[in-house]
């Protein structure tokens, strides 16, 4: 069973500082989903007469007060600036607007810089199990075909027993059970990334053939037939000896 988790996904927006030529450098770090949109913010409080927008070294947009907005090829028909905040909005991404952006104002003492980051519609985990004599086994696992940024990616566990308590992790880790356990119970796996969360479930006796996941409850079965059989050979035996004799002629 598969199905994203319900509730806003709380997000952080890291800050990634370099040095280069004596200079710290810093970008704020930005994510966004394939298809998705995503806008960029400078969070200043100015009145501009000028803004220019570039993806690495190639201008994006751009406006003063003596021009009206303009949108470069690069990202045509897909752009908004918004000239009273400086924000820069972009519909649709795709992979190809993963890079470094950068806003530039003669109204700013510095330049407002980002690193976009793509990442691909988070897909549902995959859940399986194998058993090995007594033991059961349950992995979780995104599927191959989530490529983009597969090291972004977070798991936890969610079920009634101590082996799910944990925090967030880079791998899954395998949970491991015992067949003699509560088969019936549900064990959860959630991944993360950034942008959103997903997560798959699986119920426990799945995992066992079908032989061997009802033979506690042909045993618990059993007693009561025995019991039953027991209780319809007493009222025979009753019967017959409370019948009067049957009376024989001369």
């Amino acid at each position: 069973i598969s199905s994203s988790t319900p509730g806003p996904v709380i997000l952080t927006v890291p800050l990634a500082c370099f040095l280069s030529l004596g200079f710290i450098s810093c970008q704020l770090m930005r994510f966004g989903s394939i298809g998705g949109n995503i806008t960029l913010s400078p969070s200043s409080t100015v009145n501009f007469t000028e803004i220019i927008w570039k993806k690495g070294k190639d201008k994006v947009t751009e406006w003063s007060t003596n021009f009206n907005v303009t949108t470069y090829s690069l990202l045509e028909g897909r752009v908004h600036l918004d000239p009273k905040s400086g924000d820069l909005t972009i519909s649709n991404l795709t992979s190809s607007d993963e890079g470094e952006y950068e806003m530039k104002s003669m109204d700013l003492t510095d330049s407002s810089k980002f690193h976009l980051t793509v990442l691909d519609p988070l897909r549902s985990p995959t859940l399986n199990c194998t058993v090995t004599n007594e033991i059961i086994s349950v992995h979780c696992k995104m599927p191959q075909s989530y490529r983009r940024h597969r090291e972004l990616l977070r798991y936890a566990w969610h079920c009634p027993f101590p082996q799910c308590e944990g925090s967030w992790e880079l791998e899954a880790p395998v949970l491991n059970f015992t067949k003699e356990g509560d088969l019936s119970r549900e064990v959860r796996c959630f991944v993360k990334n950034q942008e959103s969360n997903r997560t798959s479930s699986i119920v426990l006796s799945t995992c066992v053939p079908s032989a061997d996941n009802s033979r506690h409850r042909y045993a618990l079965t059993a007693v009561p037939f025995a019991v039953i059989v027991c209780a319809g050979h007493s009222q025979i035996f009753l019967r017959s000896s409370l019948q009067p004799p049957s009376v024989r002629g001369p």
